[in-house]
């Protein structure tokens, strides 16, 4: 019996690990384009499937940003998903503070800094280009 509950152990610990390796290379990677002067704050994985309805960003959270801090924003898309990750950042007021993309030029930037002006609980906003499927990783750093 003892043996049976040694491989049992041994292969669920062979699955949970194999199943990060993908999303943990990327956040290596990501972790080394924020920048020498920045410090760890927080990672969010996002891994969405196909949408057809574009209007608003389906990945939703929340953070409690500090008045007078420098934040960085960095997001690492994966090579095999279909569309790029972008952000927008919402305050309390219902008004965007921040995106990394540009709708004018269409340019989507791979980090982004915001300067907090207010404390408070902010609405952090991920999703894929047109509605794409797609994995990827975003941190959250605080830059010095």
């Amino acid at each position: 019996m003892k043996k049976y509950l040694l491989v049992l152990l041994l292969l669920s610990g062979y699955v949970l690990l194999n199943g990060q390796t993908q999303n943990d290379s990327l956040l290596r990677i990501c972790l080394q384009s924020t920048g020498p002067t920045a410090k760890y704050l927080k990672d969010f994985r996002i891994q969405l499937g196909q949408t057809t309805v574009t209007d608003a960003l389906r990945y939703k959270t929340n953070m409690s940003l500090w008045k007078n801090t420098r934040y960085r924003f960095t997001m690492c898309t994966d090579e095999n998903s279909m569309g790029k990750l972008i952000l927008n950042i919402w305050d309390n007021a219902n008004n965007v503070v921040l995106s990394s993309f540009d709708k004018k030029t269409g340019n989507i930037f791979n980090y982004v800094d915001l300067i907090c002006n207010k404390s408070g609980i902010y609405q952090i906003y991920f999703d894929f280009t047109e509605g794409q499927a797609g994995s990827g990783v975003s941190i959250v750093s605080m830059i010095q």
